[in-house]
């Protein structure tokens, strides 16, 4: 492949070392803003109640609605990915939700700030699954776990910078021109990216034995893609495990800033950072050291990232019970820390095995189905803190995601036991059975 992105390559030739690596890099920087300006909001949910008039229940649905327009739109999205150009997806989205970042500090009402929460949703639904599916086909097997939880590293860098960096700004000049400087920042990344990120769509092909050339794999419809995933045991029980863990992912990125801010009577800045920074520093760790361990363990098969996946959610459960018991700041700061890097050092084994499940030609179809039910889950776990809040309190709404781990990391076990090797094997034998044809 050569190291000019823009030249574009055939996936079937060797890429360069260099290249595939500059990709990750490029899609961590982008997936950086792009959770920072997706969840900075968070920081600023005091003032938005004194400028704005928003109840909890509204705060909660600022929240909900871009997660829920989020996920309806990402089965879709992820379709899009598939069958067109990912890499100019990538661009186009990153300058569509700066714009609309930018322009939501101009909102002078809970509508209309509502109203572009669920813009947002659906702008930003077509990026990671494009993201993720370009990764996967830039990098083979044995790499592919340390490159998703490598390209990972952005999303919480962005969510523990964006929080932090909205406070700060929100503190001095106001809610407002937080959003706008987010928005120009976008914008002005666009401009490297277009030079480092690919911008010609591969051709998925494959090989005939007779004629010994490479033969246009035909193009899936949606549905048809939507009904081979979700007939795949393995596919649905990843799926809902990620439904699962994103109640609690989503309730701290929405909810923690503010239970620092009450708690402790923080500034926004403070809040924003011990709400996003320990957590979110700590999952970045956690993205490391997961996709390292993933891709070792899945050299002796690809079924024991599942196996490996059940046991760090599980042993990350009991921590969040810190909640319970206690209000002593380093005490919830180590847990936290705790949590966050098992919990995603666990996650980082969904996206190499759905790869593993799908095929080429699925990749970011069904990368948009998981971020569906991951974000139909968040959205309704959000919204219902925000009903909780007032008679369990904030604390009480955290400790009850132990329970939720639990019963992910028994699903992860179930489906390891029962499901997973035999339909990693109809796997390997649609990828043959399409070389033959």
């Amino acid at each position: 492949m050569p190291t000019n992105f823009r030249q574009g390559t055939d996936i079937t030739q060797q890429s360069d070392a260099t290249s595939k690596w500059m990709l990750v890099a490029a899609l961590a920087v982008i997936s950086m803003i792009n959770y920072g300006v997706r969840t900075s909001i968070t920081a600023v949910y005091p003032l938005l109640r004194t400028d704005l008039g928003f109840t909890d229940a509204g705060l909660g649905a600022l929240g909900s609605f871009f997660l829920w327009s989020y996920a309806l739109a990402s089965p879709l999205a992820g379709h899009l990915g598939d069958r067109f150009d990912k890499g100019r997806i990538v661009l186009w989205t990153l300058v569509a939700w700066s714009a609309v970042t930018a322009a939501s500090g101009l909102a002078n009402a809970r509508w209309e700030l509502l109203g572009m929460r669920i813009l947002l949703g659906l702008i930003e639904s077509l990026f990671l699954p494009a993201a993720f599916a370009l990764v996967a086909e830039y990098h083979p097997a044995a790499t592919r776990g340390t490159a998703i939880g490598l390209m990972c590293v952005g999303q919480y860098v962005g969510l523990m910078g964006g929080a932090t960096f909205v406070g700060f700004v929100a503190d001095r000049y106001g809610w407002r021109s937080s959003l706008w400087v987010l928005g120009i920042v976008g914008m002005a990344t666009a401009v490297p990216a277009y030079f480092l990120v690919p911008m010609k769509k591969f051709r998925h092909v494959a090989l005939n034995p007779e004629s010994n050339v490479a033969a246009s794999q035909p193009e899936l419809s949606f549905v048809e893609a939507l009904v081979q995933l979700v007939r795949i045991p393995s596919f649905l029980v990843l799926a809902a495990a990620g439904a699962l863990t994103a109640i609690g992912i989503w309730t701290f990125v929405n909810w923690l800033p503010l239970y620092f801010r009450e708690v402790f009577a923080m500034s926004l800045a403070g809040a924003g950072f011990y709400g996003a920074s320990f957590i979110n520093g700590s999952g970045v760790v956690g993205q490391v050291l997961g996709g390292l361990l993933s891709d070792r363990v899945a050299r002796h098969g690809a079924h024991y990232r599942m196996l490996l996946q059940g046991a760090l959610i599980l042993v990350a459960a009991p921590t969040l019970l810190v909640f319970a018991f206690t209000k002593k700041l380093p005490f919830i700061v180590v847990a936290l820390m705790l949590y966050s890097i098992l919990r995603t050092a666990g996650d980082i084994n969904i996206l190499p095995l759905i790869c593993d499940l799908a095929g080429k030609d699925r990749f970011s179809t069904a990368f948009g189905i998981t971020n569906m039910v991951n974000c139909l889950s968040g959205g309704s776990a959000v919204f219902v803190a925000g009903l909780l809040k007032a008679n369990l309190g904030l604390a009480g709404v955290f400790a009850g995601s132990v329970g939720v781990l639990i019963l992910d990391a028994l699903l992860l076990f179930c489906g390891y036991w029962f499901f997973l090797k035999r339909d990693i094997q109809n796997a390997s034998l649609r990828v043959m059975a399409v070389a033959v044809e």
